[in-house]
């Protein structure tokens, strides 16, 4: 089946290309600073571990002004654990004291899993037995400019993917001075459709559905598009038609749609009611995450690290959202409806059956 587009809007493969780039290269920027870092944390990897005891601690708590003469000043809190450790290699003995910024979590990590007099497992340099990393494998400061990375590759391939097939297969007019949006096809005209899994009505012919498509920017619901075209669908069908309906009834009924006063709305509804079904989705997904993964967490410490925030707000942000979309498209879907399309099936009751007489 050929299938050609009387009118494409398509970017030039060189402007995809050029945005790829430009998306790609914004997402490595802070994987690249943090890659100094994050080979450091491999190579720790190749350390010996030993247990170590924690002669002291300390969680201090530094209260400061913070904000903003617009927002308002608030307190803040930044939290330090003072500690010293001491540790046995090949018979001798080490002592390593230090203060470092922790988060909350962190610091409540510390109090309940590493009290005085308990012990943690430490990595340290066999050559140096001074230099120690106390948390070896804790790679989850490096997750958030990996999804960042991996997020704007995806977007990036998209470009790319677009440019590839401009290049591979370009779309040019028939005809550059129609106006028609109905795209020509060597298939026979057919009302043939299906509903997709969002329960939307589409065509398989391609004429077909780029005025259903149409008819649905201006306006006209799911109900009175499926209607019209089972009216086109019996007629097309009809034994004393001798004519079977071709694409210029789609443009006369385009043109139609066209010069009807009913504002754009471009299928608002439909992709309301996508979003609440994506939204829901995600909001399962997440809750799913955050009874494995945070729940424990915030019962054993009593805090939360931020992925395990971002699981509970991103739960919580979705589920709300599925519940605000769908109450937008049944208030939406009242306002819907401007008249389009019971002009339409009027159209196809008075006027279609007598479209190709003399």
């Amino acid at each position: 089946m050929e299938v050609r587009l009387g009118r494409p809007e398509q970017s030039p493969p060189g402007t995809l290309i050029v945005v790829g780039i430009v998306v790609f290269v914004l997402g490595c920027i802070w994987p690249v600073i943090v890659l100094g870092d994050f080979t450091d944390e491999l190579e720790v990897q190749s350390w010996d571990t030993v247990d170590a005891t924690v002669l002291e601690l300390e969680i201090e708590e530094q209260r400061y002004e913070c904000g903003d003469s617009e927002s308002g000043s608030s307190t803040c809190t930044d939290y330090y654990a003072n500690y010293m450790l001491r540790y046995v290699v090949d018979g001798i003995t080490y002592s390593h004291s230090d203060q470092v910024k922790v988060s909350y979590f962190e610091s409540r990590v510390w109090e309940v899993d590493y009290p005085k007099d308990s012990t943690r497992e430490i990595a340290y340099d066999s050559e140096d037995p001074n230099n120690i990393d106390i948390d070896p494998g804790n790679f989850a400061p490096f997750i958030p400019p990996a999804l960042v990375c991996l997020f704007s590759t995806f977007l990036a391939s998209l470009f790319f993917i677009g440019a590839f097939r401009e290049i591979v297969n370009p779309r040019e007019p028939v005809n550059p001075d129609e106006k028609s949006d109905i795209p020509y096809s060597d298939e026979p005209l057919h009302f043939a459709s299906a509903k997709n899994v969002w329960g939307e009505l589409h065509f398989a012919h391609p004429s077909v559905e780029a005025l259903a498509k149409k008819m649905k920017f201006y306006s006209c619901t799911d109900a009175q598009i499926e209607e019209f075209f089972d009216i086109c669908k019996k007629q097309n069908q009809d034994k004393n038609n001798s004519t079977p309906l071709d694409r210029d009834l789609l443009i006369e009924i385009e043109e139609i749609v066209e010069k009807h006063d009913s504002e754009a709305s471009r299928d608002l509804v439909g992709l309301l009611k996508k979003g609440r079904i994506v939204g829901a989705g995600i909001g399962v997904v997440l809750l799913v995450l955050t009874l494995i993964v945070a729940l424990p967490l915030f019962s054993k410490y009593g805090a939360l690290p931020w992925y395990g925030w971002v699981l509970a707000v991103g739960t919580l942000g979705s589920i709300g959202l599925s519940f605000g979309l769908t109450k937008m498209a049944q208030e939406t879907a009242k306002f819907t409806d401007q008249g389009l399309g019971e002009i339409l099936v009027e159209f196809a009751n008075e006027e279609l059956h007598g479209y190709y007489e003399d």
